[in-house]
């Protein structure tokens, strides 16, 4: 009798049976013509109405920042991850692409074309969860899987009764709410399709050290930047009180200066000296 059923979706208010809905972590049912503005990777059990009405209002918005993102690119390598890259596994194809300079990436796979927006995802937020359950199951993410030498996404084989592979499953940790890892089943059964899934995989956890690395470098230069600023602001401000004019100013640029180098507006000279940009 449920099969036949209808019930209103929660957001246009259509009532639909039950292959035409889902019901959310909330109770409510949302239509699969709604659903389709939400993120496809997301559980609609794991999702509140407040959480696919988000999702809805800010996909667009962050897809189109993700893509204006790419127009600030300092170089030609920057500029090419802009592309997408393809892998043909069997019947099944995975698109993928990312931005090291903010760690921001988005995948797409053919079951995701009839969705309205491509999320975007980030880097750092990849961490797999850590279950344990004494009196239940609890989770809580393995902040050290911030390591960059992690390799967070794997590769998970399965194999008929007579151990032949018969497919494989992508399985990358998410740490947001409505997501807690992204699965992606692919058509592997020989070594060939298996072998470009593993790529994919490497390809990943690749990128994402790259990313890591980036951001650890960054702050080291900036650490540098701050001592050199320090530096020049008590020079300055010594020469400004022998002068007899105003060390306050003198400090409060040097403060100014501070803030720009933590916000990436600040680069440094051939010999050091600090310009900003």
């Amino acid at each position: 009798m449920g099969l036949f059923s209808k019930e209103a979706c929660t957001f246009c208010g259509k009532e639909v049976g039950m292959l035409k809905r889902t019901k959310l972590k909330t109770k409510e049912f949302i239509c699969n013509d709604c659903k389709r503005k939400t993120n496809y990777f997301a559980r609609m059990d794991y999702t509140t109405r407040e959480a696919a009405q988000a999702m809805m209002e800010n996909l667009p918005l962050e897809e189109a920042e993700f893509e204006k993102s790419y127009e600030g690119a300092e170089s030609r390598f920057d500029s090419a991850e802009r592309s997408w890259h393809t892998w043909h596994i069997g019947s099944d194809t995975i698109h993928y692409r990312r931005n090291s300079r903010n760690g921001g990436f988005q995948i797409r796979t053919g079951s995701c074309d009839s969705y309205e927006a491509v999320p975007v995802f980030w880097f750092d937020r990849v961490m797999p969860y850590e279950f344990s359950a004494p009196d239940g199951p609890t989770f809580s993410r393995r902040t050290e899987m911030l390591d960059q030498n992690a390799n967070p996404a794997t590769l998970e084989v399965s194999k008929d009764s007579e151990g032949k592979l018969n497919g494989a499953t992508i399985k990358i940790p998410y740490d947001e709410e409505t997501i807690r890892e992204f699965r992606l089943r692919v058509d592997v059964d020989n070594e060939e399709k298996l072998a470009k899934a593993q790529d994919f995989v490497d390809n990943f956890n690749d990128d994402r050290r790259h990313y890591i690395a980036r951001g650890l470098s960054t702050q080291e230069q900036k650490a540098k930047m701050q001592v050199r600023n320090i530096g020049d602001t008590a020079a300055a401000a010594i020469k400004a009180a022998v002068k007899g004019e105003d060390v306050a100013e003198v400090v409060k640029t040097g403060i100014e200066m501070a803030n720009d180098i933590e916000e990436g507006k600040v680069k440094r000279g051939l010999f050091g000296k600090l310009k900003r940009k």
